[in-house]
């Protein structure tokens, strides 16, 4: 099952601009969902495992799935001719934090990006046309991603970040482009809940 590429952090000798549509990053768990046309959906993973329904932290996203968007992923893909595809998605509730969740709290599926087979992920405007009307990222606005930007960003300055960053996109499939920034507030937390060494992990994650 295909794993989530590593989003590259905008920092560093590597950074450079680009044009970027711009996402909220909502903080929660990388959950991929696997579809065959001929199976159905028949995989469900983290970032590094899978899952089932057994599964005590994550089997309840299963049901989530189900009732809010494996129909309209499904229609998708019948309707592109696509044969398989991965679709990714942020599993969150309300007091959800660094990829750990409370119990006892409601949980959410955003979907964030797709992956039909041989494709790789598609690019924001095919992904914004094919599932806009899905739970999914909040498109903040197409920006120009520059170190300006991503300072922007730090400081909280930018409207509609929810808490943790945003990630910005451009291209589509093997040339896509991915970067992503995260909020000052954001990272002193996670700071001060984890200590400088778990922390810078978890904030480089």
């Amino acid at each position: 099952m295909k794993s989530y590429p590593s989003i590259p952090r905008s920092t560093g000798q590597s950074f450079h601009e680009f044009d970027a549509f711009v996402f909220d990053k909502i903080d929660g768990s990388n959950l991929r969902w696997e579809w065959s046309k001929k199976s159905g959906w028949y995989k469900f993973g983290t970032r590094t495992r899978l899952f089932d329904l057994t599964d005590p932290v994550f089997g309840p996203a299963i049901d989530v799935f189900h009732s809010t968007l494996s129909e309209g992923l499904e229609k998708a893909a019948r309707d592109e001719r696509w044969d398989r595809m991965i679709c990714f998605t942020e599993f969150w509730g309300s007091k959800s934090f660094a990829g750990t969740h409370a119990p006892n709290d409601p949980k959410n599926l955003t979907l964030f990006d797709v992956a039909p087979y041989k494709r790789g992920i598609l690019g924001p405007k095919e992904f914004c046309k094919l599932f806009g009307h899905l739970p999914t990222a909040a498109l903040l606005g197409t920006f120009r991603w520059t170190r300006g930007f991503v300072e922007q960003v730090r400081r909280g300055e930018i409207e509609g970040v929810t808490d943790e960053g945003v990630v910005g996109k451009a291209g589509e499939g093997h040339d896509l482009t991915m970067a992503k920034a995260k909020t000052q507030i954001w990272v002193d937390k996670v700071l001060a809940r984890y200590g400088e060494v778990e922390g810078s992990k978890i904030v480089s994650s």
